[in-house]
């Protein structure tokens, strides 16, 4: 009896509990909805500006250490992937963290890692419309990957590795 009841947690922990927890979506119907943000530049952009590539939206807090990993994999995708896609990350974290502090915070991490990052950052509006709109839980690191029309084609919340990544993008691009 209890090796049967043993195996059958086994059986919901490899199979149920991953399936409860993943999170994730996976849809080519959703449009996204576009919206503006400010990059840590001062430059206005809108989401629509970087319609024809596949964009990577991540929604992140540059003090937040899972963030900082999901850079280095996103850092990857930069160098792998630069013609096709688009990297944008916006900091969702800290409501009223201004320009100067993401910056100041982005060049302490490339310093850190000895990397550069050299896609687009920008920091979400005072009211934390797009935290709100895409990211309402509050966790981060949270991507979005928009097909090439601005359609969401996969969202998830929480560090995604290189290869995992990687993989959503060749399906884009097939």
């Amino acid at each position: 009896m209890v090796r049967k009841i043993g195996m059958l947690s086994l059986i919901t922990s490899i199979i149920i509990v991953p399936l409860l927890l993943s999170g994730c979506t996976e849809t080519s119907d959703d449009i996204g909805e576009d919206f503006v943000f400010t990059t840590i530049d001062g430059q206005e952009k809108h989401l629509s500006d970087f319609y024809g590539k596949i964009i990577v939206l991540d929604l992140m807090g540059v003090n937040c250490q899972p963030c900082w990993y999901q850079l280095i994999a996103l850092k990857q995708i930069s160098e792998n992937y630069s013609s096709d896609v688009v990297i944008i990350s916006i900091d969702v974290w800290v409501p009223g963290e201004t320009a100067e502090d993401v910056r100041w915070l982005i060049d302490h991490f490339q310093q850190e890692y000895n990397i550069e990052l050299d896609w687009t950052f920008g920091i979400d509006d005072a009211d934390g419309s797009i935290g709100n709109k895409y990211n309402p839980t509050g966790s981060v690191p949270t991507l979005y990957i928009f097909d090439q029309n601005g359609n969401i084609y996969y969202s998830d919340t929480g560090y995604m590795d290189y290869s995992t990544l990687s993989a959503k993008i060749n399906g884009l691009l097939e």
